[in-house]
């Protein structure tokens, strides 16, 4: 019986072991690699929701890539080594992600010193625009650009470009050497205010700018997927009188965490539902976090959202049992084969362990009937010696199984009733001379 015990208690061991390393493994935090421009706001962001989710004991961390641009994050995600990624939808969108989240919508925003009026923005034909690029946004903002020339069949050379800084704006507007600015980002990004309230100082005449509007912004957006028509909304940057002093026709792209396709949906429904329980708490400290919202679930859209994401927006997440189903079948199908060996093998042991008992009654009662008949002391000696031997090797050792009361009580007896038959025995011979050895009865 020591035998199957311990065995079963090896076999509980390893089943409470496995149940750890399993529980371990399973509330250990998932660490996901984001790709995301350095020194933007997006990963400011992203490193204030890593914290709370740290602070909280999410289950999801952050692990930040820096990147040089949004296109770079786009490449780092297509080349395996980030399973998130923060792109921009007018560049080229990864072909093996999707989107989990719109982190915001930005605008290409055309703004012109006070004086000449643009009803369009087909009237800087032939102007001196400068674009202002901010070390994240790379080249998107030229790229953007040149997609809006297309539109109105502007020539590269049809309008003068240049790169600047935001440092280099108030030179170039004081000299007139710039007609326009062209910028990208959120209305109320800082360095879009800034540039706003640069042009209106800085321009040859005082007064408020001038807000060119792209008023085929909504053609464009049909044939560039990546691009949506926008609106700079009458006051989005303040000031007496407002500006701009009417909702401004314009064009604009999304910034979107996309989800590689392979990451596991349930992990990105909970990323999604983590970063939408926490931009309140980051709206503190990053405002970009207040411009978050959740991407269309609809089939048909050119840029799909992640099924886990869709998932969780839709409310079909499927439950603990609905994703581990078959491993709760299959585990439960293993110990149910596992428990049925033990229970055999026991059955097996205790059917010997009977057997053991009945070979020993059977021997204490050839054993008594040899100790009646015996014909001299030596017998009795030897056949004591036996009755010594069940009792050490068997009842002692504890190699039968747990008797009843009966078993154990018929044992007992015919233990003692062969010792006293070798007791009265020897009393007997003791009192008359010894008669020949007989032969003792073989026992089993």
């Amino acid at each position: 019986m020591r035998r199957i015990y311990s065995l079963i208690l090896a076999s509980g061991a390893a089943l409470v072991a496995l149940a750890t390393i399993g529980i371990y493994f399973y509330e250990k935090p998932t660490s996901l690699r984001v790709a995301v421009s350095r020194g933007s706001e997006f990963q400011k962001l992203l490193t204030t929701l890593n914290q709370q989710f740290v602070h909280t004991h999410s289950d999801i961390r952050l692990k930040l890539v820096p990147t040089s641009d949004e296109r770079a994050s786009a490449k780092a995600i297509e080349a395996g080594s980030a399973d998130l990624a923060v792109v921009r939808s007018d560049i080229s969108m990864p072909t093996n992600a999707q989107t989990a989240l719109i982190l915001a919508h930005v605008s290409a925003v055309v703004v012109a010193p006070p004086g000449v009026p643009f009803a369009n923005f087909s009237e800087l034909n032939g102007k001196r625009i400068a674009v202002v690029e901010t070390e994240h946004s790379g080249d998107a903002n030229r790229h953007l650009l040149a997609t809006i020339e297309s539109q109105y069949s502007l020539g590269p050379e049809a309008i003068r470009k240049s790169v600047v800084s935001l440092s280099e704006l108030p030179r170039l507007l004081r000299s007139g050497e710039i007609d326009a600015v062209f910028a990208v980002g959120l209305f109320d990004a800082p360095h879009i205010s800034e540039i706003v309230s640069t042009v209106s100082k800085e321009g040859p005449v005082a007064g408020a700018p001038i807000f060119i509007p792209i008023r085929e912004a909504k053609a464009i957006a049909e044939k560039f997927p990546g691009l949506e028509e926008n609106e700079i909304l009458r006051g989005a940057f303040g000031g007496s009188p407002s500006r701009p002093a009417e909702n401004i026709e314009t064009i604009g792209a999304t910034v979107r965490l996309v989800a590689e396709n392979d990451l596991d949906n349930a992990t990105v429904g909970e990323v999604t539902r983590l970063i939408l329980a926490y931009r309140g708490v980051a709206a503190a400290t990053t405002a970009v976090a207040n411009h978050i919202e959740a991407p269309s679930t609809d089939k048909g859209e050119v840029l799909p959202t992640h099924p886990g994401a869709a998932a969780f927006f839709d409310g079909e997440e499927e439950s603990f049992f609905e994703k581990y189903s078959d491993l709760i079948y299959i585990s439960a199908m293993v110990g149910s084969v596992l428990i049925s060996g033990l229970a055999t093998l026991a059955s097996r042991m205790a059917v010997t362990g009977y057997a053991r008992f009945d070979r020993l009654m059977e021997d204490a009662l050839t054993i008594l009937k040899a100790g009646r008949e015996a014909a001299d002391l030596e017998t009795l000696s030897k056949l004591e010696i036996q009755i010594d031997e069940i009792l050490t090797q068997s009842l002692a050792a504890g190699e039968m199984p747990k008797l009843d009361g009966h078993q154990l009580a018929a044992l007992t007896l015919a233990v003692q009733q062969a010792r006293l038959a070798i007791s009265e025995r020897r009393s007997e011979l003791t009192l008359r001379p010894s008669s020949p050895p007989s032969n003792i009865l073989s026992l089993r």
